[in-house]
């Protein structure tokens, strides 16, 4: 095999080097896994290494079929005796030989993520918790914790003063510890963590291990931990060659313990170890790698590089900012209606974002215009369980007999309303054939076995629903100011960050449904918010599109390791990329990072790039946006646009490439062209005259009397202190609230 034909010389230097200890940094889209499969080949077929003699490691188990398969392809006849695998699945191959050695049957059973989490949420019942019981999760991740770092329940050292929390979650690690040694079984962290330990205290077995492995590659080295690093120290002598590819640039996971200084370190801990940089892109435009290369140019941790490509110098990268999240969403796919138009599949385009709460106004728009898509790694907004909820509780407001929404959220938050009660509760509504609201509504009127406590629990949620819908049925406030101050009165936010390990995430989901609910009434004037419910059960219970050209939208995250010939990064505001609670808890080391997210979102665009960021009002971060500083790094120069997100009356759901905008088969530079929209004008909305506000203006409320304005949010919503009745969130342009001056501004 010809290999100098076949690769570049950087890469060939990667694949035929004879050095013992090799790190191969491969910038994005330059062929590390091609380097690996050919590295894996020539030791073989060039080197004439034994091929039972190599482990090699990949962090997916696709990825570690795709090396194995491509490799075999290469080696012919000897392809079966290649080790290719996770870390995981070379540990549970182990401890099936070696785990004897310490009294343990090698016929165990490995308890999956969900497994594990079951066997706590049972010991938590067991001390007399809730299964989903604060004090529950977090011994979920007490326990998660430790074990990344290595420890089991014995190595845990408490402060000189634990809290009593501290004591049960160290309590329920142990007894969680004994429940799967009684079950004979392991969970993720015992495969890597019994194997370390076989590996240290057994020399003779350590000893046949290192005689039986020469050469150990690893994939990703930039995201290996400690504890895995520890395992590769272990199975190495003197004599063993260690060849290491990855990218400290595309470090995203350190909050899953991934260590970024053992690929920056590398040749401190291999003194005679060779580098390697594959610097060359065979993915992206030059303009692209310019843009991404001149942002991760600001980190300071990483090993130097340009990336450069031979491609072509492709289309300059494309920046967009927008006055509302609605149109920066339009924006978004008017660009992608108008390249399927010219012939890209839907499947070739993607939509990158920071967190999954971003995804609404993009679906809303992709929906409205029957654009195919595809949410990976996530639900699609309506579907996600907080939002679920909260629309279950709205749906309620306006029809009492829907029992399927009370019962959703009859114990949600907690209300000590257990199964037993439900049941019970189900047995006397039926009785009087009444659906659960009307029942409890009027529970003084009828015989129940009900308890005093359980009684006063429901009542008090009945009454707060109640509340809720004459207030919106007076229409003197803003309906996502009402509809927030219910949630948070009944607890929902604490259950949230209480109740579940992704607490920050739905916390933005549930602040983005209000955000959309108040673009939705801003946006249709006449709209009930009965009409906005209809709206939302119509686009969650959607049939998924069959057709598999979709529109891929997902976190960053998940894009690791993915490209596609158009990209459009969204979102790029400050506090929400870079991540402000990242920012917070990291300082410098998670801007760092931020940095490298944003770098390998920008990579993962072969033909054109497009950024795009908004300046609106944000409920998650309680104040207006501003752009991220990543566009500023980057190099990429702002064209800000008031571009609205209100349709025109011709759209037809095609977008004209000669101008931004829709087009219809008619023509408008016809004089009669918008005389012909006449009858389908929309009656004027009765509104009050204000065309802007701001913080200090006196306002007088029909009914509220006199106050002064204390915020204004979003330009739709200004918050009121009046003299009588305190603070108020009305819409900006409700009738019922003048300037005290009215003739300052008509």
């Amino acid at each position: 095999m010809n290999y100098k034909e076949l690769l570049n010389d950087k890469q060939y230097m990667a694949v035929s080097t004879k050095a013992q200890y090799v790190r191969v940094v491969a910038g994005a889209g330059s062929g590390k896994t091609r380097v690996l499969t050919y590295r894996l080949s020539y030791l073989v077929g060039e080197m004439g290494v034994d091929p039972s003699s190599i482990v090699a490691i990949a962090f997916t188990n696709k990825v570690a079929a795709e090396m194995k398969t491509r490799a075999a392809a290469l080696l012919g006849s000897k392809r079966s005796e290649l080790h290719v695998s996770t870390f995981h699945s070379f540990c549970a191959k182990f401890l099936r030989v070696e785990i004897d050695n310490i009294g343990f049957p090698n016929n165990f059973t490995i308890l999956d993520e969900e497994d594990s989490d079951t066997l706590v949420k049972n010991i938590g019942v067991e001390l007399g918790l809730k299964r989903n019981d604060a004090l529950v999760k977090n011994a979920i991740g007490f326990i998660g914790y430790q074990k990344m770092l290595g420890r089991y329940p014995e190595d845990v050292i408490l402060d000189d003063n634990p809290t009593e929390d501290e004591k049960k979650m160290l309590k329920i690690f142990h007894m969680y510890e004994q429940r799967k040694t009684d079950m004979l079984s392991l969970d993720f962290d015992d495969l890597l963590l019994r194997t370390i330990f076989i590996l240290k205290n057994f020399e003779r077995v350590r000893e046949k291990w290192q005689n039986r492995i020469a050469h150990i590659l690893v994939d990703e080295y930039q995201d290996t931990n400690d504890v895995q690093y520890e395992l590769i120290k272990l199975l190495m002598n003197d004599r063993t060659s260690l060849y290491v590819v990855g990218d400290p640039d595309q470090t995203i996971y350190t909050w899953r313990g991934a260590n970024q200084k053992l690929i920056l370190n590398f040749v401190k801990d291999f003194p005679t170890a060779e580098t390697i940089i594959l610097d060359r892109n065979y993915r992206s435009t030059t303009k692209i790698l310019n843009t991404a290369n001149k942002l991760i140019a600001h980190n300071k941790e990483r090993v130097p590089k340009d990336l450069y490509t031979k491609n072509e110098d492709g289309e300059d990268v494309t920046i967009f900012g927008a006055y509302s999240r609605n149109s920066e969403a339009e924006y978004v796919v008017n660009q992608i209606e108008n390249l399927h138009l010219k012939g890209v599949p839907y499947k070739d385009m993607a939509i990158l974002y920071r967190a999954a709460y971003l995804t609404l106004p993009f679906e809303n728009e992709l929906m409205s215009r029957r654009i195919p898509y595809e949410i990976y790694g996530g639900l699609k907004f309506f579907q996600r369980r907080e939002i679920k909820d909260l629309l279950a509780y709205f749906r309620l407001i306006y029809n009492e007999r829907d029992d399927i929404s009370f019962e959703r959220i009859i114990n949600v938050p907690k209300r000590g309303i257990g199964k037993s009660t439900i049941e019970q509760l189900k047995v006397e509504k039926d009785k009087y054939h009444l659906p659960f609201y009307q029942y409890i509504k009027h529970i003084d009127q009828y015989e129940t076995e009900l308890s005093a406590r359980n009684i006063v629990a429901l009542t008090m949620l009945i009454s707060k629903i109640e509340k809720l819908r004459n207030k919106i049925n007076e229409n003197l406030e803003a309906i996502s100011k009402l509809l927030e101050d219910f949630v948070k009165d009944i607890g929902y936010f604490d259950y949230l960050a209480d109740s579940d390990d992704d607490a920050e995430e739905r916390v933005g989901n549930v602040k983005t449904l209000f955000e959309n609910i108040n673009s939705y009434i801003a946006d249709n004037p006449d709209a009930t918010f009965d009409d906005y419910l209809e709206n939302a059960a119509l686009q969650s219970s959607q049939d998924e599109i069959k057709d598999v050209d979709k529109v891929a939208l997902m976190t960053i995250h998940v894009a690791k390791g993915l490209e596609f010939d158009y990209v459009f990064v969204v979102s790029l505001i400050d506090g929400i990329f870079p991540s402000e609670r990242t920012l917070a808890e990291k300082g410098h080391s998670g801007e760092e990072e931020e940095r490298r997210l944003c770098y390998v979102a920008f990579t993962r665009a072969k033909k054109k790039l497009f950024v795009t960021y908004n300046r609106s009002y944000s409920f998650v971060l309680e104040a207006k946006t501003n752009k991220s500083r990543f566009l500023n790094e980057a190099g990429l120069e702002e064209t800000f646009n008031n571009y609205s997100s209100s349709r025109s009356l011709f759209s037809k759901n095609t977008y004209n490439s000669e101008k931004f905008g829709y087009y219809s088969d008619n023509d408008p530079n016809d004089d009669n062209f918008f005389d012909s929209f006449k009858a389908f004008e929309e009656p004027e909305v009765e509104d009050n005259g204000v065309t802007s506000w701001k913080v200090g203006d006196h306002a007088f409320h029909d009914v509220f009397g006199k106050g002064v304005v204390t915020k204004v949010i979003d330009d739709s919503i200004i918050e009121v202190d009046f003299v009588n009745h305190g603070k108020k969130s009305i819409m900006a342009t409700h009738p019922k609230i003048h300037k005290e001056d009215k003739g300052a501004e008509a």
